[in-house]
């Protein structure tokens, strides 16, 4: 397949995957969580489609052969994390299971960025200080109202550490893919810290939210697009 048709196939995807995100936060705001899981799951589904769409251009089958399966479990996690406002008797059921597919997700992103070559001893440095940053953060504006203090902190720790080894891969090997891949961990780190305030922090505006699903959604198609150059 020609190099220009995956590139406009995945120009197409991504737009595709904005335009969704933005009918997904205006049906938030509109408390329409109907309508607002399925667009969710289409923006989530272009993101995946953005992945498999550049996975035919990629020279490394094992570096694909991780992030598609981690931008499926993406997937799954946005739609658990939807179904939480949508059956409010299960919330915390839901939020738990959607972490839990996320964690997945960004087992295989560690695991994909340490194939790129990155120290270990780097990204425990990075480690440190984002995960500094992050409790930090969390002190002031959601740990003290969290129900999930210990649960929450954890996957906090891992996305930092997800974050800190696409980093850590970026300086080891850079190039566009790692440099995208390090952007997509940066922007999860910051995704996820602001998900929290936003869950469990006392001062919520809508803000916050926008915030969340820019930084993720961004997060996301930058790990897909890096499948593209890899």
């Amino acid at each position: 397949m020609s190099t220009p048709f995956i590139l406009t196939a995945a120009l197409i995807m991504t737009l595709a995957c904005l335009s969704c995100m933005r009918s997904f936060m205006a049906a938030s705001r509109a408390e329409d969580y109907g309508r607002a899981f399925w667009y969710k799951g289409a923006a989530s589904l272009c993101f995946l489609f953005l992945g498999l769409t550049a996975s035919l251009g990629c020279g490394d089958g094992a570096y694909a052969g991780k992030l598609i399966p981690g931008l499926f479990l993406g997937l799954v996690g946005d739609q658990l994390l939807a179904l939480r406002f949508l059956r409010p008797a299960r919330h915390d059921a839901w939020f738990s299971a959607g972490a839990a597919a996320f964690a997945l997700g960004h087992g295989l992103y560690i695991w994909a960025a340490f194939q790129r070559g990155g120290s270990v001893l780097i990204t425990l440095g990075v480690f440190a200080l984002l995960f500094l940053c992050s409790w930090v953060y969390a002190k002031r504006k959601w740990l003290p109202s969290c129900p999930m203090k210990t649960g929450a902190l954890a996957y906090v720790a891992l996305v930092t550490f997800m974050g800190a080894a696409a980093c850590a891969a970026a300086g080891a090997a850079p190039g566009t893919s790692t440099v995208l891949m390090a952007l997509g961990g940066l922007g999860f780190v910051l995704s996820d810290n602001v998900l929290c305030a936003y869950s469990f922090g006392e001062n919520r505006p809508f803000a916050l939210n926008w915030l969340v699903h820019i930084s993720y959604y961004a997060a996301q198609l930058c790990i897909a697009w890096s499948i593209f150059f890899a």
